[in-house]
């Protein structure tokens, strides 16, 4: 199945504030975990309470463990929010 992407525009910002000053978490981000994630975006950790219908894309990188938090509405994926574990679910929770 092809699943679209699509960015909330503050998404797209933390994804650029987290990648400007590390080329190697970019790479990973972009070549990798995204285009992992469209393959199989159901294999994400369904949230419950105040964000519920969210889903948890998690990943490592230098020993910091990083979250992809994205609404699944049909063939499109939309990422809400990117960060590590806290700032993520903060970010998701406001945008929600």
């Amino acid at each position: 199945m092809d699943y679209i992407l699509k960015f909330k525009a503050a998404a797209a910002r933390d994804l650029y504030k987290l990648t400007k000053k590390n080329r190697g978490l970019a790479k990973l981000v972009v070549n990798e975990q995204i285009p992992a994630l469209l393959m199989q975006p159901i294999h994400g950790h369904l949230k419950l309470g105040d964000l519920k219908n969210i889903r948890s894309w998690d990943f490592n990188f230098r020993d910091t463990t990083y979250r992809i938090l994205y609404e699944l509405e049909g063939l499109t994926v939309r990422i809400i929010a990117m960060g590590v574990h806290d700032v993520a679910y903060r970010k998701a929770k406001s945008r929600k």
